[in-house]
Parts: C-alpha cells; structure tokens; sequence
C-alpha cells in the first residue's frame, strides 16, 4: 500500500477497540450502541454524546430496534453524531433507508436471505445511506454461517455496485480482539467481489463522504 493511502475505520464500539484502531487507521469513528425499544431520555443522551466527542472526536450512535418509529425520532434529533441503524429486521432496514440516515449497517445479519433488493438498493443510492460491511459477525459464526454470510454481503455487494451506493468496510469491533486493520478489511471486499480500487474507496472516499455530514 502506498504512503499516500488513507484509511478510515468507521465503526469501533469499545475503548479499547478504538485504542488499537487507531494504531492502524488515519480516522477511526467511536460507536455509541443503543439497544432500544423507547425513546431514551434525550438530554442525557445528547451530554453523553457531547463528552464522547470530547474524547473521541467523531462518534456515531448504533440503534439497534425492532422499532422502525423509533429511527424517525432519532433522525429528528441533532445529536451531533452519526446515525447508524442495525440491520436484520426487513421493516427497520427500510425505514432506515426511507428516513436517510447515515449507513444501514449489515441488512442480512440474522436472516435466511440478504436483506436488501433492488427497491431499497435504488432508494438507497438516490438518498446517500451507506451501506456498512461489518467483519466482526464473521469472526463469531461457525463455518455453515459464515458461508451463508459471505454470500448474501456477496449479493448485497452486487446491488450497492449497480445503484452506486455509498459504503464502507469496517470492522465493527467491540473487543480489542475483533479490530482488524485495512489490509485484513480490504480482503474481506475483494472476497465479496470488490476490485482492489472499490475496497480501497471503501475505507477512503465513501468514509470521507460521510464525515464531512459532521463539519
């Protein structure tokens, strides 16, 4: 790789996850991730979120629902952070999709298909929410599922080339163990079919894209 090369990891979730990626990538985004089935209680949540900036810089907040409404109200709110929403639930990855937020992170995880068709793949390159190729699933899944996984990001991957979508490549770590760096992350694409250019913009250019929404 060469000196020129600038990588970005968009979504670590612990401390020391975002201690280690830092060693390995130029920006690394720090992770809030909410698991939610109500409103949480916005002025609590707007200081916590101020004092990650204080220590992190660029934050996002991972909702994790069952609760399309729930996105909505997020997306109303200016909390200063990236807005991401996890995949899985077919009627929260399109409202994800509908509500523009700033990435549906792995819209197969949890499923028996990939989530994502041509409907919300053009609706998602018309409307800039990125797509998120998360590692850290694989790492966990036993053989039989990793397969399955490989093969739906595989199919999802197809999609987001055709409506050019935005994405990225990212770990998705929430241990130390989980962080990998940009080589390990740019196999994971070119395994799902990217080119080597395409991986590379996949931790470069899209991430850049989407850090400008928090000058």
């Amino acid at each position: 790789m060469s000196g020129r090369d600038y990588f970005i990891e968009m979504d670590v979730r612990s401390a020391e996850a975002y201690e280690l990626a830092k060693e390995w990538f130029d920006e690394v985004v720090f992770t809030k991730k909410l698991v939610l089935d109500n409103e949480p209680d916005w002025d609590s949540l707007k200081e916590e979120v101020r004092e990650l900036r204080k220590t992190y810089g660029k934050v996002a907040l991972l909702l994790v629902t069952k609760k399309p409404s729930l996105i909505r109200a997020f997306r109303a709110r200016n909390l200063r952070a990236l807005l991401y929403v996890q995949g899985g639930d077919m009627r929260v990855n399109r409202m994800a999709i509908e509500a523009k937020v700033d990435a549906l992170i792995s819209p197969w995880l949890g499923r028996k298909d990939y989530g994502f068709d041509h409907t919300l793949a053009g609706m998602a390159g018309r409307r800039g929410v990125a797509i998120g190729f998360s590692l850290s699933p694989l790492l966990r899944a036993n053989p039989y599922e990793r397969a399955l996984t490989l093969r739906f990001m595989a199919k999802v991957w197809e999609l987001v080339r055709k409506y050019r979508v935005p994405r990225f490549i990212t770990s998705s770590a929430e241990s130390r163990w989980e962080v990998r760096g940009p080589r390990d992350l740019m196999s994971l694409g070119i395994n799902i079919g990217m080119e080597i250019p395409e991986a590379r913009a996949s931790l470069n250019f899209h991430p850049r894209r989407i850090l400008g929404k928090l000058e």
